[in-house]
């Protein structure tokens, strides 16, 4: 209601407040007219100056009230409840109310016709579609036209008002006329006020749907060019996923490949001073190395299909480690030494592999390339964080060169938000600090 007020629809209000006054002006002429005749006993005048005999003045008076009042409560319930009752209602309210509109003209006999702006004007604000607010106002303006007084008077007997008024004298027949004339020039200022804000308010809303229809196309391209952006993003990311996973597949088979076939390399060295001073344990050996060799074929087959060593499938990372140091200790001169503190059993999938792998390829490169003879292990697990080291007496070097199995071992930890150092010399080993969180928190730049 308050942003119809602050509206166009304001000067539609104050039309039917001047008209309602106007009802009221000129039911009061009759009847204070009336009233003066019969104070003068003056009947025969003004009985020769009517075609014919008015409704009860006084009656007349409150019954053009209480139509209007009924007018009023229309308006109110199509005001408030527009948007929530049905379109057929809103039909019958808006029909009901130019039939309330018909009977105040009849009972004034057709001398304010001006009344009929009235429901034009509702009419527009409140019925559902075009198709009924051009029916009905047609409806309206045909009876605008056709209930005129010129016109009904023509076959049938009415009062005018204006023998009212000129029964009065000169000076005060004037102020009526003039009173008259400035209440109807408001009416129908008032109106055309109303039609034109409402078709400017019907251009402005055709020119905001235009503007959102404009918008609307710019954001069709918008997003039709986001599209092909994401779907460019997405294909990147797809080949960036094969690169990915071709280096963790070439990582997976590096690491298990090698650490294999270090093993049976150095068994096979060992095979040969076997031969020279235990003739009699060659044979073992070699089943031994055989053994080896079928374990990693079928770690070999397990990482090409899943990309997790089979010792972890079987069982647990603490037993996995072992076995991978009793293999070691068991078919070569190597010696590896194990400690672990804290429960490495329940860290999750992707750190025990990690961890695998990394110390898998750390003993791999102490024994092949740094000839190392005795490794130590130290594995330290707590509820934040995982430390690990691999520390060899092997030849050590100066120059670190990142290859394939290095390179790898940091990514692994990097994956983990943890970071890999070495420490190395020239004869004096080299060692292999991973430190890991297991909260996530990221330690690396």
């Amino acid at each position: 209601m308050k942003e119809r007020l602050k509206s166009y629809h304001l000067a539609r209000f104050l039309l039917i407040i001047v008209s309602f006054i106007t009802l009221l002006f000129i039911s009061w002429i009759i009847y204070k007219t009336t009233e003066v005749v019969c104070l003068l006993d003056d009947s025969r005048t003004i009985l020769e100056r009517l075609k014919a005999v008015p409704f009860h003045p006084e009656k007349s008076f409150i019954v053009v009230v209480i139509l209007y009042l009924l007018i009023f409560g229309n308006l109110l319930i199509r005001e408030l409840f527009c948007d929530e009752i049905d379109p057929t209602i809103i039909i019958l309210l808006s029909f009901f109310e130019l039939i309330i509109t018909l009977l105040i003209l009849g009972i004034l006999d057709f001398s304010f016709k001006y009344i009929l702006l009235v429901p034009i004007a509702n009419g527009i604000t409140y019925l559902p579609n075009k198709w009924w607010k051009t029916f009905y106002t047609t409806v309206v303006v045909l009876c605008f036209v056709f209930i005129d007084y010129q016109i009904i008077s023509i076959w049938f007997s009415v009062f005018s008002v204006e023998d009212f008024i000129n029964y009065h004298p000169t000076i005060t027949r004037a102020y009526i006329l003039g009173l008259r004339n400035i209440l109807f020039f408001i009416s129908e200022a008032l109106f055309i006020t109303f039609i034109v804000l409402e078709l400017q308010n019907v251009l402005e809303e055709s020119q905001r749907i235009k503007r959102l229809n404009e918008e609307l196309k710019m954001n069709k391209e918008k997003l039709e060019f986001a599209n092909v952006q994401l779907q460019n993003y997405a294909e990147r990311v797809e080949e960036i996923a094969k690169i990915r996973e071709r280096n963790r597949l070439a990582r997976e088979i590096h690491d298990t490949v090698g650490h294999y076939l270090t093993g049976i390399t150095l068994g096979l060295t060992a095979t040969e001073e076997l031969m020279k001073q235990k003739p009699n344990m060659v044979l073992e050996q070699l089943k031994r190395l055989k053994d080896l060799a079928q374990q990693g074929l079928v770690d070999i087959r397990r990482s090409l299909k899943e990309l997790r060593p089979d010792m972890l499938e079987k069982g647990k990372l603490s037993a996995a480690i072992k076995k991978l140091a009793y293999e070691i200790n068991s078919n070569t001169t190597k010696k590896i030494d194990i400690d672990i503190i804290g429960n490495i059993d329940e860290l999750t999938p992707a750190l025990d592999e990690t961890i695998y792998r990394i110390i898998q390829e750390s003993i791999t490169n102490a024994i092949r390339h740094g000839d190392a003879t005795q490794i130590k292990l130290n594995i330290n697990v707590d509820d934040r964080n995982i430390h690990l080291s691999i520390i060899d007496n092997g030849v050590g070097t100066s120059e670190i060169k990142e290859g394939f199995g290095l390179h790898y071992m940091k990514q692994r930890v990097l994956d983990h938000n943890g970071f890999l150092e070495i420490e190395t010399q020239p004869g004096k080993g080299m060692g292999v600090f991973v430190f890991i969180p297991r909260s996530g928190a990221q330690y690396h730049d």
